[in-house]
């Protein structure tokens, strides 16, 4: 087929326009990919933002540039020249192509490892596309038999347009500079509209804007799809150890309950590793439930169940907030939900503006008003005008709490919210959610069981089951079977190796059942007596027992009893002296020592956790704080 004396202009200015039109949609993939690996966007689902009204803002806003990007192309073509076929088709060819495209860009940014991928994936892409196009309509005008390149163009038209926008585009050029005399037939001109003229192009460019939207939403939103996928048998999943009388009293207790929070028979299997294996708890409201558990026991993720971003691996399991199904209907449960996640996710705002967005996104009546209360309660008040990128650790933790806060949520899940945060900020924080436990169901999730202790009334003990639940009190009386004595010497810490040596044969003569630690830390010896079952304790008998010298201070909840606690004590009174004893205590467990005892009986093995807790009970120990009661807040 000759060619016209023009033609190879022509070709020209499509082929760098059609990459040119390529290559700039892919901008709009940066800043999603990078909210998306920040995190920022999980945040905004988990406390209210839905994903229809998200990515149709973020169109909006860049179909302003695609819209104003089409305009002055159009024009450009105008001025240059009067001989487009139609040109105004043509405008509608650029926008709605811009459209497409920014919808693919998104699409490449969900599954994106950083926006320089992201970037290339998706300008390369429809690179590839433009050539392949290009190629093709090239290949069938030079080999293709003269009474068939019309059929074979056609088809090849209609098979690459329906999955690239950029073929669209690159057929509508066709067509408005007649190349090859594609706007012909016989020997008139096609009405615009026609499908092999712009009808075509204008018909999949709106079907690719829709199908492209709604991949969005159906991956933000959980494919339905994923419900239909074989589940593993419950005996395969479930672990065969007989469960602790009060976990199964909870399944009994949360089936026909109306708390705030159901979690039911939830299993999560990730290849081999079962994370999570048929938990089941419940939060009343107006109650704290601490979650604890080793590192790797599964606590974020069963927080990231409950907040919806992954889905049980078997059937027959539930979780409700406020009643409503997680798992049916998770938008309308978000909207019940505030989170303050394990991670800080930061967008390009200010402290104030991330919680007036928040606020308008859970539709708080006074924004404004309950902006400067939340930034009061949490302490950051005068970091209001901060980008939020610039804050602290310990202040980012304030602001994830502040956006949990916002919008009085009827179930809180904060999960690790007080690490970064130096002491008097984690009280400062302890004190805000004491005053907004009231009407509210709050699942915590601490490696710091001082905080468990402040804040919870009831704790359960994750290691991918539920090991042991109830109040803390409940659970110190049922794993803490021993009194753990703390004695300190006179010289502590320039002790002599002979005086501690003295005191540790004094407690094996004395207590032969005692368990003596083989670390000696700076004067300072620990043992543990196993708990004479015979006592009679009231519930609240939980407290200290000092002696400095020769007189003896008494918390207001002393121990009380016979036997081995009263021969203990005139041990260590009659012999204090002799053997240089300065100061001892004795005490019930602490939170951090049933954690340990409950862990270890069901051979959980988490060295790090283990150290961090011992860790913690040395601190404490050595601080002389008192064990086995609630820290004041």
């Amino acid at each position: 087929m000759p060619w016209a004396a023009d033609v190879g202009d022509a070709l020209q200015l499509i082929t760098y326009f059609g990459l040119a039109m390529a290559v700039y949609p892919a901008f709009f993939a940066l800043y999603p990919t990078v909210e998306r690996l920040r995190n920022v966007r999980g945040l905004h689902y988990s406390n209210g933002v839905r994903p229809a009204p998200l990515w149709a803002a973020y169109t909006m806003f860049d179909f302003c540039i695609v819209l104003v990007s089409s305009a002055i192309a159009v024009i450009v073509f105008r001025a240059v020249s009067s001989a487009f076929y139609h040109i105004g088709y043509l405008f509608l060819i650029f926008f709605l192509y811009g459209l497409a495209s920014t919808l693919l860009a998104y699409c490449v940014s969900l599954i994106s490892t950083s926006q320089l991928a992201a970037f290339a994936w998706d300008a390369g892409g429809q690179c590839v596309m433009f050539l392949l196009y290009f190629i093709a309509f090239m290949s069938v005008l030079t080999y293709a038999p003269a009474s068939n390149v019309d059929s074979l163009l056609n088809v090849c038209h209609f098979t690459i347009g329906a999955i690239s926008p950029v073929a669209n585009l690159t057929r509508a050029m066709f067509v408005a500079l007649n190349i090859f005399s594609v706007t012909c037939t016989d020997r008139s001109l096609k009405s615009p509209g026609d499908m092999t003229a712009y009808g075509g192009p204008i018909l999949y460019l709106i079907l690719q804007s829709i199908f492209l939207f709604g991949v969005l939403l159906l991956v933000d939103s959980g494919s339905p799809l994923r419900r239909f996928r074989n589940k593993q048998k419950s005996a395969e999943l479930e672990e065969k150890d007989t469960l602790e009388p009060e976990v199964s009293h909870e399944l009994t207790r949360v089936t026909s309950s109306r708390d705030g929070l159901r979690v039911l028979n939830i299993t999560k299997r990730f290849k081999r590793n079962l994370a999570v294996n048929n938990v089941t708890f419940g939060v009343p409201k107006s109650e704290v439930f601490a979650l604890l558990g080793p590192n790797g026991a599964g606590k974020s993720t069963l927080i990231s169940l409950i907040r919806g971003d992954l889905r049980p691996s078997q059937r027959g399991g539930e979780i409700l907030v406020q009643d409503i199904s997680v798992l049916r209907t998770r938008a309308a449960a978000r909207s019940q939900l505030g989170v303050c996640p394990q991670f800080d996710a930061m967008d390009r705002m200010t402290v104030a503006e991330h919680l007036q967005f928040y606020a308008k996104i859970r539709g708080v009546e006074n924004p404004a008003h309950n902006v400067t209360a939340v930034m009061q309660a949490v302490g950051l008040t005068s970091y209001a005008d901060r980008m939020a990128e610039k804050l602290s650790g310990g202040n980012k933790r304030k602001l994830s709490l502040g956006i949990a806060l916002m919008g009085n949520p009827a179930v809180l899940l904060l999960d690790e919210p007080s690490s970064g945060m130096d002491a008097a900020s984690k009280r400062v924080m302890w004190r805000t959610l004491a005053s907004v436990v009231p009407g509210r169901s709050l699942v915590l999730t601490t490696h710091s069981m001082e905080e468990a202790d402040a804040l919870a009334n009831r704790a359960g003990i994750l290691a991918s089951k539920m090991l042991a639940l109830g109040t803390t009190d409940y659970l110190r009386r049922k794993h803490g079977d021993a009194y753990y004595v703390h004695i300190v010497h006179k010289n502590a810490p320039h002790c002599s190796e002979q005086d501690m040596a003295a005191i540790r044969e004094f407690v094996q003569e004395q207590f032969p059942t005692a368990k003596i630690e083989r670390e000696v830390y700076g004067g300072q010896l620990r043992f543990t007596m196993p708990l004479n079952h015979s006592i009679v304790e009231d519930e609240k008998n939980c407290g200290v027992v000092a002696v400095a010298g020769a007189s003896r201070t008494t918390t207001s909840d002393s121990i009380n009893g016979p036997g081995n606690i009263a021969a203990l004590f005139g041990a260590l009174e009659k012999q204090s002296e002799a053997l240089g004893v300065e100061y001892y205590s004795v005490s019930r467990a602490t939170l951090d020592q049933v954690f340990l005892s409950i862990v270890g009986k069901h051979n959980v093995e988490e060295e790090g956790a283990a150290k961090a807790a011992e860790g913690g009970v040395k601190n404490r120990k050595w601080l002389g704080i008192p064990f086995g009661k609630r820290l004041p807040i």
